[in-house]
């Protein structure tokens, strides 16, 4: 089977990034014809700054006004995608075409030139984009009003990283999509990664319903990990230091637990401020990758999921357990579908320090013995939800049913 994978990174910045490569080289292991296409980096692996298609797209932030205003349009119609879809299409003649992160980058605009072509189309639903213009869903106060009255309050807002140009950008690309284009009928299938998000979306739209289907993450090196059910001296964030992410709110907890030893392994735009704060017992450590942050989970006695946002199927869960890692995780979105609290890790009120630092201390006094079948229950939970050859079947079901059609 020839497939095109299309997303907006050509290297990996978050969870999208990460399944999109992993998906990628699942299907090529496996046999089949793979055809990536993603935007034009310098972060991109050497690999994508030689191949054909690559779509020159600068981000927004880092135009200048002219490129700024013209960057708009793009935002919410990228023609030059369009065009170089067609080309692949042209070239190449895939037989299914799976959609990442395409947001702020192809946009929609590739659907129609796909259905012309009569390619059938998944898309992996990583985020809310379909139904909340920032995707930050659900986290705040006026989010019910965004949902009744439409996409104007994530403009009035600034929801998107508090920014007024982003914002009404983010919000001019969900009235086009509501109210100007049906890019239903041009989407075969939507692949959600928890029950939750397909939830709210169904709440919406009936399609997203009666088109989706539900398939977790997965994380390819699983069956190459070594168990360690030995339980750590340190507990370990490792993410983007944002806000929606809750590191503010953890750091603050690590304040009234100087007994506990915290890393966080990541960067972002609160990394400065948290770390000048210069606690004992936080160790900022920077970005790691590869075996460096394997070494950092493996060691870890538990992993720490601290998010304020409607997080969907976090990798960080998927890559902790597959160490035997258990994890505290807030019990926000789809994070309470994959703890299970008290076998897998502990679970914790979102946006609560105190329900935060009581599961911390519940965590610090689980036994050697306790921690071992915690350890093995989280393992057990990867190997049976979060394999690749599962996760395979389900995927190769769905592109089948979807050229059938």
């Amino acid at each position: 089977m020839k497939i095109l994978q299309v997303n907006k990174y050509g290297y990996v910045k978050g969870g999208a990034d990460s399944v999109f490569f992993n998906v990628s080289n699942l299907l090529e292991r496996k046999g089949h014809e793979v055809i990536q296409m993603t935007t034009d980096a310098p972060q991109n692996s050497t690999a994508f700054r030689n191949q054909r298609y690559l779509l020159s797209c600068p981000e927004l932030r880092q135009e200048g006004l002219i490129g700024k205003i013209g960057g708009l349009v793009r935002f919410v119609w990228n023609r030059d995608a369009a065009q170089l879809v067609e080309r692949c299409l042209e070239e190449q003649h895939p037989d299914v075409a799976h959609l990442h992160n395409i947001f702020n980058s192809f946009s929609l605009s590739i659907l129609p030139v796909l259905k012309k072509y009569h390619v059938p189309v998944v898309i992996s639903m990583h985020d809310t984009r379909f139904i909340c213009p920032s995707s930050y869903f659900n986290t705040r106060p006026w989010c019910n009003d965004c949902l009744k009255n439409g996409a104007l309050s994530c403009g009035i807002h600034k929801c998107y990283q508090d920014n007024f140009l982003y914002s009404w950008a983010c919000t001019m690309e969900m009235l086009h999509k509501e109210k100007f284009f049906d890019y239903d009928k041009y989407i075969d299938r939507y692949l959600f990664v928890s029950y939750k998000y397909m939830t709210y979306h169904s709440v919406r739209h009936a399609y997203f319903n009666e088109k989706g289907k539900v398939l977790y993450n997965f994380l390819p090196m699983q069956q190459a990990i070594t168990l360690n059910d030995c339980k750590g001296d340190y507990v370990l964030y490792y993410g983007r230091i944002t806000v929606e992410k809750g590191v503010k709110t953890l750091v603050e907890v690590m304040k009234q637990l100087p007994e506990v030893r915290l890393k966080v392994a990541g960067i972002g735009p609160l990394i400065n401020q948290l770390s000048g704060e210069k606690l004992p017992n936080v160790e900022f450590v920077g970005f790691k990758h590869g075996q460096e942050l394997y070494q950092l989970i493996s060691h870890a006695s538990f992993v720490i999921v601290p998010s304020e946002w409607e997080e969907n199927n976090p990798m960080t869960i998927i890559e902790a357990y597959s160490f035997g890692k258990p994890v505290v995780g807030s019990a926000i979105g789809g994070i309470p579908e994959i703890i299970e609290d008290g076998k897998t890790g502990f679970l914790f009120d979102a946006f609560s320090r105190d329900s935060l630092t009581e599961s911390i201390k519940k965590a610090i006094k689980v036994s050697p013995e306790e921690y071992a079948t915690m350890s093995h229950n989280a393992r057990m939970f990867a190997e049976k939800h979060f394999s690749p050859d599962s996760y395979y079947t389900h995927l190769m079901d769905v592109y089948k049913q979807v050229i059938r059609k």
